[in-house]
């Protein structure tokens, strides 16, 4: 009876070692699969990232391009290539004037064309600028706050002004490029100036 129990004893400490055994090959096993799918997504991560990270820095230059090249079709160009800036559905705010809105590419293209009329025909050396954007980017949409100034010469009186306000911004990305979506333009303070000398011109 007492080898039997010995036997015993020995057949069940063999069978609690192979059912360790397995409890530590299957840890090691799963711990291997782990590591192989951590690796393949730091590897997935590092092909997808450059390209990611580059698409986002061309949307920024382009949102960029688009601020800095409404200042000088306002300047210079027509009511047409103003409007060409704007997305079909977009909406202009021209708040220093009214609360009115102006929705719609052709409602956008009337207000700059009575812009032109009223304004900028009487004055010569427009000049839009801007400063300080702060562009946020969200998918195929966007935000943009910025400065802006703008001075000119009134034909009537040949005096100079300057005036200071900022640009509220929305734009959306629609087939393959930036517009604007929606503009708000903000006017602080306007005055002339005592005195200037006037350059040759362009």
């Amino acid at each position: 009876m007492a080898k039997k129990g010995v036997a015993a004893t020995k057949r069940g400490s063999k069978r609690s070692s192979r059912a360790k055994q397995a409890v530590r090959k299957a840890v090691r096993t799963s711990a291997k699969r782990a590591k192989r799918v951590t690796r393949r997504r730091a590897a997935s991560a590092a092909v997808a990232s450059p390209a990611a990270s580059s698409s986002r820095v061309e949307d920024h230059l382009a949102i960029q391009q688009l601020l800095h090249k409404y200042c000088h079709v306002v300047d210079r160009g027509t009511a047409d290539e103003v409007a060409a800036l704007f997305h079909r559905d977009g909406v202009l705010l021209p708040r220093h004037e009214s609360d009115e809105r102006h929705e719609g590419r052709e409602a956008v293209r009337s207000w700059y064309q009575r812009y032109m009329e009223n304004f900028r025909a009487k004055v010569r050396y427009l000049r839009h600028k801007i400063e300080s954007p702060v562009i946020e980017i969200s998918g195929n949409e966007a935000t943009s706050v910025c400065y802006l100034d703008a001075d000119s010469i009134t034909e009537s009186v040949n005096v100079a002004n300057v005036a200071f306000g900022r640009y509220d911004d929305k734009f959306i990305k629609d087939e393959g490029r930036w517009w604007f979506k929606e503009r708000t333009i903000i006017v602080y303070y306007s005055y002339p100036l005592a005195t200037y000398r006037e350059g040759r011109g362009a």
